[in-house]
């Protein structure tokens, strides 16, 4: 089950967040929205599509309600989650300076990037057929947390960013594993670490 949705590459979750856990202040994909140096009145504009975006999303969220997720269900949820994902992030574009595109497309290579590695490095721990849902139940209830924070109008995008940080998807994915498996990912973390340091 989860070879199939890891593969998919939909949860979107940024690699660097997954493997270290010491990396909190990384980015989601959905946070590079309001990590955007841009005016208040685009501020405004990228709102409205954030709100349209999460009001799908949240909702198709209130379906999956405990580990005894159906594949198919799981399947279309994350496909919804992307597709909804995407079409914000080009009509986030069209609103962008030439500088604030570029700086934005830059973020979003990075983060395409990323979903190869997550993929790899999950499916490295093997995980056993008990913990396969339980820890994609895990995952999309981080992403739901987000999705939430990230479309709380009442929220500054200041005091979002700070309630995102909270959002620990590692430190839920840590208390699932075995020690073994926590060993295998704190080996791939150290490994992407220096790969990092070595790219600067």
């Amino acid at each position: 089950m989860i070879c199939m949705i890891l593969s998919s590459g939909l949860l979107g979750i940024d690699s660097t967040i997954c493997l270290a856990k010491e990396n909190t202040d990384k980015l989601y994909p959905e946070e590079l929205w309001i990590e955007l140096d841009v005016t208040t009145e685009q501020r405004k504009q990228i709102d409205a599509i954030i709100k349209t975006a999460a009001i799908s999303v949240l909702k198709n969220h209130e379906k999956i309600k405990n580990t005894n997720i159906n594949m198919l269900d799981m399947l279309k949820h994350e496909s919804l989650v992307n597709d909804r994902r995407i079409n914000a992030n080009e009509k986030i574009s069209q609103l962008l300076t030439v500088e604030q595109q570029s700086i934005f497309d830059s973020q979003l290579r990075k983060q395409e990037e990323s979903k190869e590695l997550i993929t790899m490095y999950l499916l490295s721990l093997d995980l056993t057929e008990k913990q396969q849902p339980v820890v994609l139940y895990s995952l999309i209830e981080s992403q739901k947390q987000v999705w939430s924070i990230i479309s709380d109008e009442k929220l500054s995008w200041e005091a979002r960013r700070t309630k995102i940080k909270q959002v620990n998807a590692i430190d839920k994915l840590y208390r699932l594993l075995t020690e073994t498996q926590k060993v295998k990912l704190k080996s791939w973390s150290d490994l992407l670490s220096r790969f990092k340091r070595e790219e600067l």
